[in-house]
């Protein structure tokens, strides 16, 4: 890991305690768990920002995600998809936090969200570096409206590309032992995408590239496009293999079933990896949960939770959806280590590369 973002890290995960003047009531209104939208569109403006929550604008530049606030004594903790942020004001309505996520070049960027807490929702801006860039809007997260219903199932086959990979947080709330496997890890070795193997389901899911869904009778067929990966995950109602946790599986182990007009997917079985090119990391014990349904528009929205106490102190969760194509095609996915390790070698690296071995994912 390098310097700059490990430091980053202590700093984002040192949580402050801000003596805030809000009334016990208003405490018991603004704690709790709420979905949370950032729109990031030139246009942003909080007259549409209702608007595109709600599915109705054809074009939403929005990505969601779990904003969590609780309050303890005089403590006020703040996280984005399970992961700490730094509360740096709250006084009576009005709240300002950053927020540390990495874009699809794996660029750290730090966000400042400023708010005004009214009518039970959050409204406010987003800004880097002094330059205002979109809005957001966090309102109460409630259980989705399928959880638990008898199976209605949906036709969610075609090809899928995407439009929203999720706020793409950046630090989580990490044991000792995450912690220990992040230091450790060093992104010019050990992210095995850079050996062309597949960094598991969060990580296959969270590509920009598109991904081709085949239902069939007894099992679903995921194609991706990157690495030409293929997943089947099993819908006739069988149970783990046992031992799963010592499986080890690229993509895991996957079981599916229907909940109203939800497909719910549980992952076990999954081999040590990362699932992210900053360094997260996953253990053999993890359990990925994820939720497909269709929204209005016919977008088709993943939510993925990621259970792994090894690793993190609470869950992850990441949000993502993606637009039905009917002319698109999956395309090659050609990827060749031998420039990996010519780099290393003309860099008189590849002594170290093996050194790491125990690094591997």
């Amino acid at each position: 890991m390098s310097t700059s973002r490990f430091s980053l890290r202590i700093t984002a995960l040192t949580l402050l305690g801000l003596a805030a003047d809000v009334a016990a009531a208003q405490i018991a209104e603004m704690t709790g768990k709420w979905i949370l939208a950032l729109d990031g569109s030139p246009s942003a403006g909080d007259e549409t920002l209702e608007l595109r929550i709600l599915g109705l604008d054809p074009s939403p530049d929005i990505d969601y995600g779990i904003l969590e606030i609780s309050h303890s004594d005089t403590q006020w903790r703040v996280f984005i998809d399970g992961g700490p942020v730094n509360l740096l004001s709250l006084n009576g309505d009005r709240i300002v936090f950053d927020f540390d996520w990495t874009d699809s070049g794996d660029v750290l960027h730090i966000a400042k969200l400023e708010g005004i807490f009214a009518d039970g929702a959050f409204t406010g801006s987003t800004t880097e570096n002094g330059q205002k860039r979109g809005i957001w809007h966090a309102s109460p997260w409630a259980e989705h409206a399928d959880t638990g219903a008898a199976p209605t199932p949906v036709d969610i086959s075609g090809l899928w590309l995407s439009l929203s990979r999720g706020t793409h947080k950046d630090t989580f709330d990490l044991t000792p032992n995450g912690d220990a496997a992040n230091v450790a890890y060093d992104p010019t070795f050990d992210d095995p995408h850079l050996r062309c193997v597949t960094g598991g389901v969060i990580r296959m899911e969270d590509g920009p590239f598109g991904y081709e869904i085949i239902q069939r009778h007894d099992h679903v067929l995921i194609l991706y496009e990157y690495f030409h990966e293929v997943r089947r995950v099993w819908t006739d109602g069988r149970d783990f293999p046992e031992d799963i946790e010592d499986a080890y599986l690229s993509m895991g182990y996957s079981t599916g079933h229907w909940e109203g007009a939800t497909f719910v997917i549980e992952t076990r079985g999954m081999k040590p990896t990362v699932w992210d090119a900053a360094g997260m990391p996953t253990s053999p014990s993890a359990v990925v949960i994820e939720r497909k349904y269709l929204d209005g528009a016919g977008r088709l929205h993943t939510d993925y939770t990621l259970h792994d106490s090894v690793n993190f102190n609470r869950p992850v969760y990441r949000h993502a959806y993606r637009e039905r194509s009917a002319s698109a095609e999956l395309n090659e996915s050609a990827c060749d280590p031998h420039s990996f390790y010519r780099s290393l070698d003309l860099e008189d690296q590849l002594d170290d590369y093996w050194r790491r071995s125990s690094s591997r994912f």
